[in-house]
């Protein structure tokens, strides 16, 4: 179904390999909490960086499913298969829309280059702000591949498309159906009508500006109203001044529920110091650190990239 309905999302899980890397861009103070909490945040998206972090993707969604010429093709294919399902879905959408721009929480990574092992990415490094030691945090992405629902928290690419790339992703997705009508025509309607939802859900939420491709984001979304999870723990909590809600995440491993791979010896391949002029005490610490949380081989994990602290700004 997945191939079906995120034909981009299906092609981008395809392209992770097992020894590909996420990486996670914090400052060097969350580290470590991660490291003694052993727990990851998770943050309401109207607190990231870009608080219209997923209005991005709501006000393309929003123009193109208004424009009824935009949206013909694909609703004359479902309704080919099992009628209603895209009113439907739709209709759930907009009932949900409030929720999700006001309870979505996200952690965010991003695609790992192998030739960024050594540095990181620049692009990445320029978001800190100036004084804030920033380090990327290599993980495994097997935990992110893996399907199950013990979390009620879904991986996620971002996408950075322009208006008519947006309009591209649903003409695809128009063209897999057709092919697949048949057997999308035994689907149950339910299951179906949940499929276009989770299609428009996605489209609006795990989408961001063009300009910002260079980031390479995935996130893995969850919603405490739409999606319940016993596993998360509701916080309030002060980040750079500003009160807000977060839902911390243990990294323990629950086998049985084919949740594997999260916790830090397991999860951490490399640990990467941002520009400073302090990365010799900053990577004893970190090794350190690691070794206490049992991280193997912690002094071959952390480097320090070596870019030149910046004395001021371009310009």
């Amino acid at each position: 179904m997945l191939s079906i309905f995120m034909p981009t999302t299906f092609e981008r899980r395809l392209a992770i390999k097992g020894y590909s890397r996420f990486v996670h861009y914090t400052t060097a103070e969350n580290l470590f909490h991660i490291l003694d909490k052993e727990e990851v945040w998770f943050r309401n998206t109207r607190c990231m960086n870009d608080h219209r972090d997923i209005e991005n993707g709501i006000m393309q969604l929003h123009q193109w499913s208004n424009i009824p010429e935009s949206t013909a093709s694909l609703v004359s294919a479902l309704e080919s298969c099992i009628p209603g399902v895209w009113q439907e879905g739709l209709k759930k959408y907009r009932q949900w829309l409030p929720n999700l721009r006001t309870q979505s929480y996200v952690l965010s990574v991003a695609e790992q280059d192998p030739d960024e092992n050594e540095t990181g990415r620049l692009s990445l490094w320029r978001a800190f702000e100036k004084g804030v030691v920033g380090v990327a945090v290599v993980v495994n992405v097997a935990p992110f591949m893996q399907m199950t629902d013990a979390l009620m928290a879904y991986p996620s690419p971002v996408t950075y498309w322009t208006r008519q790339q947006f309009e591209d992703e649903f003409n695809v997705v128009t063209h897999r159906i057709l092919a697949n009508k048949d057997f999308l025509s035994q689907v149950n309607k339910f299951a179906l009508t949940e499929m276009v939802f989770l299609m428009l859900l996605f489209a609006a939420t795990c989408s961001k500006h063009p300009g910002l491709h260079h980031e390479r984001e995935w996130r893995v979304l969850t919603n405490p109203l739409l999606w319940p999870s016993t596993r998360f723990i509701e916080h309030q909590a002060v980040i750079d001044s500003v009160p807000q809600t977060v839902y911390k995440l243990p990294l323990k491993n629950s086998p049985d529920d084919n949740l594997t791979g999260i916790e830090l010896p397991e999860l951490i391949d490399r640990v990467i110091i941002g520009p400073s002029i302090h990365a010799g005490p900053i990577r004893d610490a970190i090794v350190a650190k690691l070794a206490e949380k049992n991280v193997p081989d912690p002094g071959s994990k952390v480097v320090a990239s070596g870019i030149p602290v910046r004395a001021k700004g371009m310009g």
